[in-house]
């Protein structure tokens, strides 16, 4: 039912009185992968071959209401969703000049340098972007985005200016929450020269993570603190409730067509949080033959969990109240949390080698092989094949 409701919403748009021409895109991602043994897993794939984890189908839909203002809606159905189709973006976007224009609505949230371009794999040489850096939880935001773009001699510039909310599904220590990030604003430049292009990105906000389950556990860990002082101080370091969170990036591309070399880093914090401060980067370089364009890539992201360790050094792993259920709970709190102080800690890099060929415009093949390395647990490491096909038009 959803799916057919947002496929009859898309149709309205089109036949809806217009004064002007709707443009109408679409893409299409199809990608099969499997690891090479019956106990790897690895980005959501197995040894069972899979078209979910990262096929994508969209459709934008782009009209113009006046000289100024113009609408846009894009649906899209994920594997991983079972393809049920959704409005991710639906905005609109007045031109206050040649080089400022607003847009309001539900938005990409420019994160990194591919965000604009992320659900169309065609626009980049991967399957899918690198994981350690674009494998977030939400790429969208509700709010409004001011974009500046100039020029001086050889160089562009642009500019964005993001405010608004998130609300997005995510997970803590494997535990499901229901993520929101309020207040946010964001901030990025970006500078390009023929062969070369560079941005970065600043942003903040409040961050906030519900689970019941998991607040429960942190409440009763604070219950705790007329026996145990520190265990007020770990309750509050292990929630997630209106902490104020950072994350920056930079990206450097050099691109001669012939060959081309790039560059992202990213580093996420979260003040007084459970959630560890992660940092990720990857660099990829390839040459183009024709139609043919080889390339490799090498991706690593740490979390370092020295602040939620310091929270359970500070806690007893036993105590002796003279009650046997008071103490046997506090030991299973204690055992509790520093399972999942000890797995905020990360460690993980992978190197992929890819071929993509350029069938036709529009349409291009892509096959791929990741070796996947986790330095914390080898049980994690994996070999994952992937093949694909990306399709615009």
């Amino acid at each position: 039912m959803k799916t057919k409701l947002a496929f009859l919403t898309a149709a309205s748009l089109m036949s809806a009185p217009i004064f002007a021409e709707i443009q109408i895109n679409g893409f299409a991602n199809l990608i099969g992968g499997m690891t090479l043994d019956e106990d790897e897993a690895v980005y959501d794939y197995d040894s069972d071959f899979s078209f979910d984890p990262a096929s994508v189908f969209g459709l934008q839909v782009r009209g113009d209401v006046s000289d100024k203002l113009s609408a846009t809606a894009q649906l899209v159905g994920r594997g991983s969703e079972d393809y049920d189709a959704s409005f991710e973006w639906a905005y609109m976007t007045y031109m206050v000049s040649n080089n400022v224009s607003v847009s309001a609505g539900r938005i990409r949230m420019p994160l990194f340098k591919y965000s604009s371009s992320l659900d169309v794999g065609y626009s980049y040489h991967w399957l899918t972007p690198p994981d350690a850096v674009y494998g977030i939880d939400f790429n969208n935001i509700d709010g409004v985005r001011i974009d500046y773009s100039t020029y001086s001699g050889d160089w562009e510039y642009g500019a964005q200016v993001t405010f608004g909310h998130v609300e997005a599904d995510t997970t803590i220590s494997g535990t499901e929450a229901a993520l929101e990030l309020e207040n946010v604003m964001a901030v990025s430049f970006e500078a390009t020269r023929d062969w070369f292009s560079a941005r970065t990105l600043l942003a903040r906000g409040t961050t906030s993570a519900v689970n019941e389950d998991f607040d429960t556990f942190v409440a009763g860990m604070a219950q705790f603190g007329s026996i145990i002082p520190s265990a007020i101080t770990a309750a509050e370091g292990f929630s997630v409730n209106e902490d104020t969170g950072v994350f920056f990036e930079v990206a450097v591309d050099i691109d001669k067509y012939d060959w081309f070399v790039g560059a992202e880093f990213t580093k996420t914090e979260v003040d007084d949080a459970i959630i560890a401060s992660n940092e990720a980067w990857y660099i990829t370089a390839g040459m183009r033959f024709g139609k043919f364009t080889p390339h490799i890539t090498y991706e690593v992201e740490e979390a370092d969990n020295d602040d939620q360790a310091a929270l359970i050094a500070a806690l007893p792993s036993t105590i002796d109240t003279g009650d046997a259920t008071t103490d046997a709970t506090w030991s299973s709190i204690y055992q509790a949390a520093t399972g999942i102080a000890a797995d905020q800690a990360l460690d993980v890099s992978a190197v992929t080698l890819g071929l993509r060929y350029d069938v036709e415009p529009g349409f291009a093949l892509k096959a791929e092989v990741t070796w996947y390395s986790d330095d914390l647990n080898d049980l994690n490491d994996a070999t994952l094949l992937r093949v694909g096909a990306n399709y615009t038009f």
